[in-house]
């Protein structure tokens, strides 16, 4: 072996026990305060097979064309970053709304050359399998411990996560802050800590400093939760406590979501969905869009949600990247198949049971159909969804099923008829 070869061994070899270390903790800290919480399998699964399949793809000649050149982008840019102070404008800006190229550059950094692709991968593993073990939690929380083993089996295995969970992108960190807004929001729901505003607030620090757009949903979402907790879930001084602490944040929220939706940025929007429907030449191209005003944004964004949700189509897909994209697709339809069920069998408690997952489901929804220019990034964008869309499912056909149990318990008194014949018999 050379000493290149060595090298990057040992730096691959020295993350990925420190990663299985802290993952570990994790899982064990979170199954230590709630009985029958048993994710340790399906988390280590987890772990494993996000790492084979970064070994497996790397393999592949067709490797860089799968994973896209934003990652060569955002190692250029760390690698330059990091020849630069800390406090240039060009590092604090990655650290405020590219966190993950910042989280790069502290690599070029600390060593003297280039740090191996396969550790930074196993980095973003580690996120994405702790975002698994979050929403698995929270399910726990929501609905209890066979369901909340069934969603940690099924994120798991869901194939668009575990190709996205090794990409140097955004994706693995936003979906750890996803994982700790919905645990923390659901441990406020039913145990009403105050400390579960904790993780709320680190996920959405983590959203905006990573993809800041959907970071302000997510923190919007986030505070929609406390305050519908604080007003139908708390009482006394906790509850006045969390109503002022909400209506601070969406007082501090407005000027951002209209400085947002001001003219000059709904224009750079504008720009942006022109150019993406403009490109004749891509099978992904998505139809144009009106976001040129607030109110054209507003009833046009019910046709980008569909096509978010819905395309590229299986029949548009032209290579082996949209090709695997597509089970994605078939993934949210199976997804939407079922929620729809749960909500009809669910529809005047579906905010009550699972009010933690279905504001970020919404907001973030909102948030991926504003931004998204093409189906191609729909691809990433929908296994955020899809992960917040397993839980919801999950936990709603839980609690219909608990419902359905309990009713069968209770013993039936007899009917009208039957007292009726007793009485003539006797």
């Amino acid at each position: 072996m050379t000493d290149q070869g060595l090298y990057e061994f040992l730096c691959v070899a020295i993350v990925l026990l420190a990663s299985s270390w802290l993952l570990a903790w994790i899982v064990k800290r979170l199954m230590r305060t709630r009985e029958g919480f048993a994710i340790a399998k399906p988390i280590t699964i987890a772990f494993g097979v996000r790492i084979l399949a970064a070994i497996g793809l790397g393999q592949l000649a067709i490797a860089r064309d799968l994973r896209g050149g934003d990652e060569l982008t955002f190692l250029a840019r760390a690698e330059t970053a990091s020849g630069l102070p800390f406090s240039d404008s060009f590092s604090i800006d990655q650290l405020t709304s590219e966190l993950h190229t910042f989280l790069f550059q502290l690599h070029y950094r600390i060593f003297d050359i280039a740090p191996p692709e396969m550790m930074l991968r196993v980095e973003m593993v580690f996120f994405a399998t702790v975002g698994v073990a979050l929403f698995a939690a929270a399910v726990y929380e929501l609905a209890g411990p066979k369901p909340a083993l069934i969603a940690a089996w099924i994120l798991t295995l869901e194939p668009a996560n575990i190709f996205f969970s090794s990409l140097l992108h955004k994706e693995p960190l936003m979906y750890l802050a996803e994982g700790l807004v919905a645990f923390g929001g659901a441990v406020l729901w039913k145990r009403g800590h105050i400390l579960a505003l904790l993780p709320m607030i680190l996920g959405c620090l983590i959203a905006t400093a990573t993809r800041p757009y959907v970071g302000w949903f997510l923190t919007a979402a986030a505070c929609a939760v406390v305050l519908h907790a604080s007003l139908t879930r708390q009482r006394g001084l906790r509850s006045l406590a969390l109503t002022c602490l909400c209506v601070i944040g969406i007082v501090a929220f407005i000027p951002v979501v209209w400085d947002k939706s001001s003219d000059e940025s709904l224009t750079e929007l504008q720009q942006s969905q022109d150019a993406n429907a403009a490109d004749i030449t891509a099978n992904l191209s998505l139809e144009r869009v009106d976001y040129s005003t607030r109110e054209n944004l507003i009833l046009n964004l019910p046709k980008r949600i569909k096509d978010v949700i819905l395309r590229p189509y299986v029949w548009q897909t032209q290579n082996t990247s949209q090709q695997l994209g597509a089970i994605g697709t078939l993934v949210v339809l199976a997804c939407l198949a079922l929620l729809a069920m749960a909500i009809a069998r669910n529809r005047k408690q579906i905010m009550e049971v699972a009010g933690p997952l279905v504001y970020p489901a919404a907001f973030m929804l909102v948030a991926y159909a504003i931004s998204a220019g093409n189906a191609g990034t729909a691809y990433r964008y929908r296994t955020h969804l899809v992960g917040l869309a397993v839980c919801l499912v999950i936990v709603l056909l839980a609690h219909r099923r608990q419902e359905q149990e309990g009713l069968s318990r209770v013993p039936r008194r007899p009917g009208l008829a039957t007292i009726s014949r007793t009485r003539t018999a006797s």
